[in-house]
């Protein structure tokens, strides 16, 4: 649900830890820049040859350990350019979900890139998802309506539990130690946009 900041009650601020979701691979020398970053339901892949760079296909691999890769894409043919800097991009559409995803590519018989690690954590239905583990709950929002802001976190009452400051896609929600319960959290962003939901604590 999203609401205006207006009616959200005012809440003390409280450091945040918060986690990246996107990557960026030590680039190959034929390359000026590989990155990666979760894009809706899929991971986005973007990857610049450095002017003069040439190379014969690119197969792109992902991993889930790091380790062991498989083949999930090609593109055939010549890639780069003599003259200029030329950018391919990639879109992985079933990554692993709830996990980090390695990718590398192999440039022609030039050899791989170093990996490329990016998280994946697909959306629910409301556009957001509650991971848990044994540090307690985390948020992740899929298309954040902005950057900053500030998440009151209720109990099942109404009553202020805690609340932090965040300026990640995702979010702690509990710090330890972490009682057993229902709790209600409300996303307040700087621009005045919000979002509502609750969680539970087993």
């Amino acid at each position: 649900m999203i609401f205006p900041v207006k009616y959200l009650m005012p809440l003390v601020i409280i450091a945040l830890l918060v986690l990246p979701s996107a990557g960026r691979a030590q680039p190959h020398p034929l390359l000026q820049d590989f990155s990666g970053y979760q894009l809706g339901n899929s991971v986005f892949l973007r990857w610049t040859f450095r002017s003069g760079s040439l190379c014969e296909g690119v197969r792109i691999e992902r991993s889930q350990d790091g380790i062991i890769f498989n083949e999930i894409g090609e593109i055939p043919g010549i890639c780069g350019n003599p003259e200029t800097s030329v950018t391919f991009t990639f879109t992985d559409s079933l990554p692993v979900p709830n996990t980090r995803n390695y990718y590398r590519l192999e440039l022609g018989n030039t050899g791989y890139t170093t990996a490329l690690e990016v998280e994946f954590i697909p959306a629910g239905d409301q556009g957001y998802t509650i991971l848990y583990s044994d540090q307690g709950a985390e948020l992740s929002v899929e298309n954040p309506p902005g950057r900053k802001g500030e998440v009151p976190i209720l109990d099942i009452s109404g009553k202020s539990i805690d609340s932090y400051i965040f300026d990640q896609r995702r979010i702690a929600l509990t710090r330890k130690p972490v009682i057993k319960g229902i709790y209600l959290f409300m996303l307040r962003y700087e621009n005045g946009a919000g979002l509502s939901g609750k969680f539970i604590i087993p």
